[in-house]
């Protein structure tokens, strides 16, 4: 027990005296807090919601683009989600828009996975999947193109 002791000891000296400052495409520590990051501007120009045609996806199973203004609906936290109020199935089918779908409900962190009546606790960020239009100067160029996009350029 002493010998595993002294080592961690030994070793976390020597880590703390040879700090590595590893930083990420921001030039700042990740240790730091993200004070430097650009600040996400929305656009503004959207349809409100209800008034809006789907955005095509990129691939079959990519998650749909937020198609409508979010700026006065983030942000998003378990007690306060507006998308819910049109999105869950009963409002969805009544205003005729896209619904959530049933894998919504499933909380695949349970044991079980049974159908609940409640959103997953894993699925109540609606933005950490569904991205909003957004102004942005990308750190990194998306060259990203659909499979069907690359045969047709071919």
């Amino acid at each position: 027990m002493r010998k595993i002791l002294l080592s961690s000891v030994i070793v976390a000296s020597v880590f703390a005296a040879n700090a590595v400052n590893v930083t990420g495409i921001r030039d700042a520590s990740l240790n730091k807090d993200s004070q430097n990051l650009a600040k996400i501007e929305y656009i503004s120009t959207l349809p409100v919601p209800g008034q809006v045609k789907t955005i095509k996806k990129s691939y079959v199973t990519a998650p749909p683009m937020i198609p409508h203004k979010v700026a006065n609906m983030l942000p998003i936290k378990i007690h306060h989600n507006e998308c819910l109020s049109c999105h869950k199935p009963s409002p969805a089918k009544a205003l005729g828009i896209n619904s959530m779908p049933r894998d919504h409900f499933v909380d695949n962190f349970e044991g079980d996975k049974k159908t609940g009546l409640r959103v997953a606790g894993s699925r109540f960020n609606c933005t950490q999947c569904h991205a909003p239009q957004a102004k942005l100067d990308p750190v990194i160029e998306n060259r990203f193109e659909s499979i069907q996009n690359a045969k047709l350029n071919k």
